[in-house]
């Protein structure tokens, strides 16, 4: 979370290998979730293990054993699932996404197929609609009121796909940011050696230092 630069006020998704919803409070506030603490004495109240990429690659590598076996050449199947995802306004094709043990459950699967609806579009399309659910899910279950003010994105698959930033956006009925940095992890490693180093009184002013930087002096883009 601190690499996303968070404040009190967002809820943190970081979508990635893995997944995590998380929101920073100033006090422990006990429910069904995680609570950990954080630094400058904050809370870390979040539920991890979200179905995400590695769920998403379950679907990848279905695709790419058949793209082998036709000896198609796919030099990027991500970015070709993500232009076929966005190709798709709307679809009843239904995909769970929990293959893997966590709070969304341990069952995935894929239903109601019809015959023109089993396409790589309308695939990734179901599946970033049942990210986007479990996502609201989970962010009711940590802040019931819905007073987030925005989501801050943070992760590889956040960053890949648009579409799913504004499903969630949508679902949530937020805007949203993207963490300034695409190494979020890094991101946070530099706000804490700026406290250990004396540069930054807390973990808190050096968030707050380092968003003001980004916010004037935006990354450029390695694409």
């Amino acid at each position: 979370m601190a690499g996303a630069l968070l404040t009190r006020q967002e809820l943190s998704l970081n979508i990635s290998t893995g997944s995590q919803v998380g929101r920073l409070t100033e006090g422990p506030l006990l429910g069904n979730y995680q609570t950990r603490p954080f630094f400058d004495d904050e809370f870390a109240n979040l539920f991890s293990h979200l179905p995400a990429g590695r769920s998403l690659n379950v679907l990848v590598d279905l695709i790419s054993e058949f793209a082998m076996t036709k000896h198609v050449d796919v030099e990027d199947i991500w970015d070709y699932i993500a232009r076929a995802a966005d190709d798709i306004h709307d679809t009843d094709l239904q995909v769970n996404l929990g293959f893997f043990p966590g709070p969304c459950g341990n069952e995935g699967a894929i239903s109601n197929i019809r015959e023109k609806n089993l396409t790589v579009g309308n695939l990734f399309r179901a599946s970033f609609d049942n990210m986007a659910e479990n996502y609201h899910k989970c962010a009711l279950r940590l802040w019931p009121d819905q007073s987030w003010e925005r989501i801050v994105f943070s992760g590889g698959v956040a960053r890949k796909f648009p579409l799913l930033r504004a499903l969630i956006e949508k679902r949530l009925r937020v805007k949203s940011r993207l963490c300034p940095l695409e190494e979020d992890t890094l991101l946070g490693l530099m706000v804490l050696s700026r406290v250990v180093s004396g540069r930054a009184g807390s973990v808190r002013q050096s968030m707050d230092d380092l968003s003001r930087h980004y916010a004037s002096n935006p990354p450029i883009s390695a694409g």
